[in-house]
């Protein structure tokens, strides 16, 4: 198998409360902002893309929402649980096995996002590593490898501001 994913953290959402579940938080009118701005430079660089995964928490599924706008509707959200915060690497490698499509883009969060990435390429942080939100990493599947091809804050992905 061959193809690219794309590993998105969320966008910028409501602090956590006692008041309102985990779940539930969606996105602040500047992380929604940020996330259109975001999801048009996606699909500049990402055209390819197939396919849109998303955990189902509020504030990824409001992040997934603006990318299929920037595709043009073309591509369309799927929710899964092994995206949730929590969710085992083990889960996600069969979320990829499963997915029909080669270029995909997986809508998340962190640390689960880069500790996929870490565990697909086979690499070893000493450091910490972290997707600010909005940041993605993306992947080149090629036979039995996947490399890290870049990751890119969300600073760059808005290009304008």
């Amino acid at each position: 198998m061959s193809g690219f994913i794309v590993l998105l953290r969320h966008g910028i959402a409501e602090d956590r409360s006692e008041d309102k579940p985990d779940a539930d938080r969606k996105l602040t009118d500047v992380g929604k902002r940020r996330m259109k701005k975001i999801a048009k430079t996606l699909a500049r660089i990402f055209p390819e893309a197939e396919a849109l995964y998303s955990s189902p928490l509020v504030r990824a599924v409001e992040t997934s929402q603006a990318v299929e706008k920037a595709y043009g509707g073309e591509i369309r959200t799927e929710t899964t649980e092994l995206l949730e915060p929590g969710a085992d690497v083990a889960d996600f490698r069969r979320l990829l096995a499963d997915t029909k499509s080669q270029f995909a883009i997986f809508v998340g969060h962190e640390p689960n996002l880069t500790e996929i990435m870490l565990d697909l390429t086979a690499m070893r942080s000493h450091n910490a590593i972290e997707l600010k939100k909005g940041g993605c990493y993306g992947l080149r599947i090629e036979d039995n490898s996947i490399l890290l091809e870049w990751m890119l804050p969300p600073r760059i992905l808005r290009e304008d501001e």
